[in-house]
């Protein structure tokens, strides 16, 4: 079940504004929440493991109901590493170009300049963009025009045992029983973190805050195939906005 932009001529508005009178309505008409085709992978990496579920998250999180996607650190990245790229090709074809007495002191800024971008692309990726997978916003009009955004993180863990050799998980699991799972080995988690804010007047006046963290098993979301259970890790993750943007 999903929100629904109400139609104009009941008081919705053209400018693309989402009114506040909304209405639960199936979307299975809509854009799918889910792959077209069933999503396969060797789930014994826990790299392709959290890549298909970040993957599986931007899809659900994308739809016309939720939130816009903001590509903000997709675009840094790609401008630093382009810069980076494009500064090493003009330095060896000016290199090629020129004898090696007259282009040392070119090719020697030339290397500073793409190791100073290099360095510069890595330091945002760790530094500022960090574990983010998602950012998202959306406008919403009451009874003035306020900005929802939501910024959602991942990471793999692994839950530490207790004293006992129990695993006392953060919610109940979705999965019965992982055959694998013993005192000393424990399966790993997904774990996600979502931030949501509300403001209005640009962003200069801050509504409301909230930040909700939530983990799986990645038992819960792939079978021994290493198939992936869509329907099951979007219901998840509905349940997670839904509980981040209830109203205190």
């Amino acid at each position: 079940m999903a929100r629904k932009k109400a139609d104009t001529s009941s008081g919705g508005n053209s400018d693309g504004l989402r009114v506040d009178t909304t209405q639960h309505v199936d979307t299975s008409d809509g854009v799918p929440a889910v792959a077209a085709e069933p999503v396969q992978i060797n789930n014994y990496n826990l790299t392709d493991l959290k890549n298909t579920l970040d993957d599986a998250l931007k899809r659900c999180l994308s739809r016309p109901e939720y939130y816009t996607q903001i590509h903000l650190h997709t675009d840094v990245r790609l401008a630093l590493g382009w810069s980076a790229v494009l500064v090493a090709a003009a330095t060896g074809l000016y290199s090629w170009k020129i004898s090696f007495q007259e282009s040392k002191l070119g090719v020697f800024f030339g290397v500073v300049l793409y190791a100073l971008l290099s360095t510069a692309q890595m330091a945002y990726i760790y530094f500022v963009e960090g574990d983010t997978v998602f950012v998202g916003k959306r406008k919403t009009l009451a009874k003035r025009i306020e900005t929802e955004r939501l910024t959602t993180s991942s990471r793999t863990t692994r839950p530490k045992p207790s004293s006992d050799g129990s695993v006392k998980p953060l919610v109940p699991s979705l999965s019965t029983a992982y055959p694998r799972s013993t005192s000393t080995y424990l399966p790993p988690h997904y774990r996600l973190t979502m931030q949501y804010k509300v403001t209005a007047s640009g962003g200069k006046s801050l509504i409301r805050k909230t930040r909700v963290e939530d983990e799986r098993c990645y038992a819960d979301f792939f079978d021994e195939k290493g198939t992936l259970d869509e329907s099951r890790f979007v219901s998840w993750v509905t349940a997670l906005v839904a509980k981040v943007e209830a109203k205190e």
